[in-house]
C-alpha cells in the first residue's frame, strides 16, 4: 500500500504546473456536476414525499373517514326517524339528507382523488353500488313505517343495516386503509431517501471545497500567490451553498416528521374516534328500534365506545380526564384512540381539547346507561325521548358536545399539518434554479480564478 501512495505521489510531482491547475479546474467542474446532480435529484425526491403525505394520501384518508361518518350520520338518523311515529321526527329526516349529501359529495371527492388506480376504485365503487341499494331499502322501511306495517318495516330496515354494516362501512375502512398503508410506506422511504440524499450532498458538497481548498493551497505554496480572489469567492459560495442546502433537506425533513407524526397521528386518531361514536350512536337507536336484537346493538354500542376509550377498573371518564389534566400523563390501562391521541398531544390548546373529548363522551355514555335503564324498567317513551332529546342532559346534545370536542382537536392538528406541509415545500421551494446558478458561478469563478496563472505559462 505503501509502495502504490509512494508511486502516486511521485506522478504527481512529475505533472507540470498547468497541468495541475487544469486538473484541479476540471475536479472543481466535475465536483460541482455531482453536487447539482445530488441536489436536484434529493429536492425532487423530498418535495415529492412532502405532495404524497400533504396532497395525496391524507386528504384522500380525511375523506374516507368523513365519507364513514356521513353513511354511520344517515343510518343513525334514519332509525331516529322510524322510533317515532310518522312525521314527527322532521330534525332526524333533514338530518338523513344533509348526510346523505354529504356522503355523496365526499364519494365524488374521493373519486376525483384516486391515486393509486383500481385499489381505490374498486372501494369507492361499491359504495357507489351499495349506497343506492341502501337507500332503497330505507325508502321501502319508511313506507312501511307510514302505513303502520311494523314488522316489515324492521325487516326492510335490518336489510338496510346490514348493507350498511358489511358493505359500505368496510368499503369505507378499506379507502382509508390503502392510503394510510400508501402514507406510511412512504414516510418509511423518505426518511431513508431524505438520510441518504443529505449525505451525498454533504460528501459531494466537502468535496468541492477540499479541491477548491487544495487548489488555493497550491497556488500558495507552488506560486507564492497568498489569496485567489476566484478561488476564494467560489469556495465562499460553495460553503454559503452547503451550509443552506443541508439547513433546507433538515428543515424539509423535519416539517414532514411534524405534519406525519404529530399532526396526522392525531388527526387520524380522532377521526377514528369521530365514526366509532357515529356507530355507537347509530347502535344506540337500533337498541330502541329492533327489541328482538336489543342485545347485540347493545353489546355494538359498548364495543365502539371501547374503540374509542376503554377504561381500565376503577377508573371513570373524570379521573383519566383530570389525572391528564393535572399531570399531562398517561393512565395505566387506558386504550383506544383518545389514549393514542393524549398520548401524542403536541401543539397549544390540543391538551385541553383533548380532556374536553373525555368528559364529553363520559357524558354521553352516561346517558346511554339511563336509556337502557329506561328501557328495561318499560318505559319506551320515556327512552326514546332521551335518547333523541337535544337539550342539555339528553343524548343527541351529550352527542353534539362530543363531536364539537372532536372537531376543536383536530382543527387544532389540521392547522399544524398545513402549516409543517406548506413549511416543508418552502423549504425546497426554488432549488431547480437556486442549485444551477450558485454551482455555474462555482465553475466561473474557478475558471477566472486560475486563468490568469494559466496564461502565465502560455506565455
Amino acid at each position: 500500500m505503501s509502495q502504490i501512495i509512494t508511486v502516486s505521489s511521485q506522478a504527481v510531482s512529475k505533472l507540470t504546473t498547468p497541468r495541475l491547475l487544469k486538473g484541479g479546474l476540471y475536479l472543481t467542474w466535475a465536483a460541482s456536476l455531482l453536487l447539482l446532480v445530488v441536489t436536484i435529484s434529493g429536492v425532487q425526491r423530498q418535495r415529492q414525499s412532502i405532495k404524497i403525505v400533504g396532497n395525496d394520501s391524507t386528504p384522500s384518508i380525511v375523506t374516507a373517514q368523513r365519507l364513514k361518518d356521513a353513511l354511520t350520520g344517515m343510518d343513525a338518523n334514519a332509525a331516529n326517524e322510524l322510533l317515532v311515529p310518522p312525521g314527527q321526527n322532521q330534525e332526524a329526516a333533514k338530518g338523513y339528507r344533509e348526510r346523505y349529501e354529504r356522503a355523496a359529495e365526499r364519494l365524488v371527492a374521493a373519486a376525483e382523488k384516486i391515486t393509486y388506480g383500481d385499489k381505490e376504485r374498486k372501494p369507492i365503487q361499491t359504495i357507489q353500488l351499495g349506497l343506492g341499494d341502501y337507500i332503497a331499502k330505507i325508502q321501502q322501511a319508511r313506507d312501511l313505517h307510514g302505513r303502520g306495517e311494523t314488522s316489515s318495516m324492521l325487516f326492510a330496515y335490518r336489510a338496510a343495516g346490514e348493507i350498511m354494516d358489511k358493505t359500505l362501512l368496510p368499503a369505507s375502512d378499506e379507502l382509508d386503509n390503502i392510503n394510510l398503508q400508501a402514507l406510511e410506506d412512504t414516510y418509511t422511504e423518505q426518511k431513508l431517501a431524505a438520510s441518504t440524499s443529505l449525505i451525498l450532498i454533504f460528501v459531494s458538497g466537502v468535496a468541492l471545497i477540499n479541491v477548491l481548498v487544495g487548489l488555493q493551497i497550491f497556488l500558495s505554496l507552488r506560486m507564492r500567490r497568498t489569496f485567489n480572489p476566484g478561488l476564494l469567492g467560489a469556495s465562499a459560495i460553495a460553503v454559503i451553498f452547503l451550509y443552506y442546502t443541508g439547513g433546507a433537506f433538515l428543515s424539509a425533513s423535519q416539517n414532514l416528521r411534524v405534519a406525519k407524526e404529530d399532526a396526522f397521528t392525531s388527526m387520524h386518531s380522532l377521526r377514528q374516534a369521530r365514526a366509532a361514536v357515529y356507530i355507537a350512536n347509530t347502535a344506540e337507536s337500533r337498541y330502541l328500534l329492533d327489541s328482538a336484537f336489543a342485545k347485540n346493538h347493545e353489546q355494538a354500542f359498548i364495543k365502539n365506545i371501547a374503540q374509542i376509550a376503554q377504561l381500565p377498573n376503577g377508573q371513570t371518564f373524570e379521573t383519566i380526564a383530570a389525572a391528564y389534566s393535572t399531570q399531562g400523563k398517561n393512565v395505566d390501562g387506558f386504550k383506544g384512540y383518545l389514549s393514542v391521541q393524549l398520548n401524542n398531544v403536541t401543539f397549544a390548546g390540543e391538551q385541553k381539547a383533548m380532556v374536553e373529548n373525555l368528559l364529553t363522551l363520559g357524558k354521553y355514555v352516561a346517558i346511554d346507561e339511563e336509556i337502557r335503564q329506561l328501557e328495561r324498567s318499560g318505559k319506551h317513551q320515556e327512552a326514546i325521548a332521551l335518547c333523541l332529546g337535544m337539550k342539555p342532559g339528553q343524548s343527541n346534545w351529550a352527542f353534539d358536545e362530543f363531536k364539537k370536542a372532536n372537531q376543536k382537536a383536530f382543527d387544532i392538528n389540521q392547522a399544524a399539518f398545513d402549516k409543517a406541509i406548506k413549511q416543508g415545500f418552502r423549504d425546497v421551494d426554488n432549488f431547480e434554479m437556486i442549485t444551477p446558478v450558485a454551482l455555474s458561478a462555482i465553475a466561473l469563478l474557478s475558471l477566472f480564478g486560475l486563468l490568469p496563472r494559466l496564461k502565465e505559462y502560455s506565455g
